[in-house]
């Protein structure tokens, strides 16, 4: 059936928000009809071929998801969406993994703020393989689990994936124990570092007036007063739902500023507390 040109910019806007929802609500089959049904009336669609590749390669089907990043990488050698997956699949295929995506388990559409004091992002340290790393999106939801002095990040199927610093996990783990809860939300993934924002959503009564995410005197003067947004929505041309591009070299550097002096602050806190 022939459409005209604005039966199919209809066509192609309906199927991209559907294939948005699909994502969403982790129903990667239907996803990957959405994004078909697109490229039959626009084959050159790189979008859409970043998106048809996120859903084979959620469904365990890296060849076919392979497919379509490389015909986005041919239509489009910078694109940076399907050269990082196409290395993840490597990785993927060669050791013989299977998806770690719970059933029903989409990308996160919510937008998460770093909000001073309230929310912080951290690059995560003692990542596990490579393997375990390239089943890991920007996205993902993850789980926080405490050990004695020890604050772990595991997928939803507990699957160990790194640590949260010393000087952050044993401010959080006095605060879990009092009966704080957290959000951990993948930002970035890559072979050699991986990035979650973790998010106070509920502080118990108990734990009033202790803040999660004491802000440093110097890095609070010189941070600006409005909040930096991290969203997984999808708009920008070239970019999948729930690719968060984001830079942590300034979550690394207040690390680093951060562990120079790690026992006069752990004082302060204490005595603040």
């Amino acid at each position: 059936m022939a459409y005209s040109d604005d039966e199919q910019v209809k066509l192609k806007k309906g199927n991209t928000q559907s294939a948005i929802e699909f994502a969403i609500a982790g129903r990667w089959k239907d996803a990957a009809g959405a994004n078909k049904a697109i490229l039959e009336l626009f084959p050159d669609d790189i979008e859409a071929l970043n998106r048809l590749g996120r859903a084979y390669m959620e469904l365990g089907e890296y060849a076919e998801a392979q497919k379509a990043y490389r015909k986005s990488m041919k239509l489009d050698p910078y694109n940076s969406i399907a050269d990082r997956n196409l290395k993840r699949l490597e990785v993927l295929a060669a050791s013989g993994a299977k998806p770690a995506q719970v059933d029903g388990q989409g990308v996160a559409s919510k937008v998460y703020i770093e909000e001073i004091g309230k929310a912080k992002l951290v690059s995560l340290t003692n990542l596990a393989s490579r393997e375990v790393l390239a089943r890991v999106n920007a996205g993902d939801k993850v789980n926080l689990r405490f050990g004695p002095g020890i604050l772990f990040v595991d997928n939803l199927t507990g699957q160990y994936l790194g640590t949260v610093d010393t000087r952050h996990a044993l401010r959080l783990i006095k605060l879990m124990k009092g009966g704080n809860k957290y959000s951990v939300i993948v930002v970035s993934s890559s072979d050699d570092k991986l990035a979650v924002i973790i998010r106070e959503i509920y502080q118990h009564p108990t734990q009033s007036g202790q803040i999660s995410f004491p802000a440093r005197p110097s890095l609070a003067a010189a941070r600006k007063p409005e909040l930096d947004e991290i969203s997984t929505d999808e708009g920008e041309p070239g970019h999948e739902h729930g690719e968060i591009e984001r830079s942590v070299e300034e979550s690394d550097e207040e690390e680093k500023l951060n562990n120079d002096d790690d026992d006069d602050d752990d004082d302060d806190d204490e005595d603040r507390e």
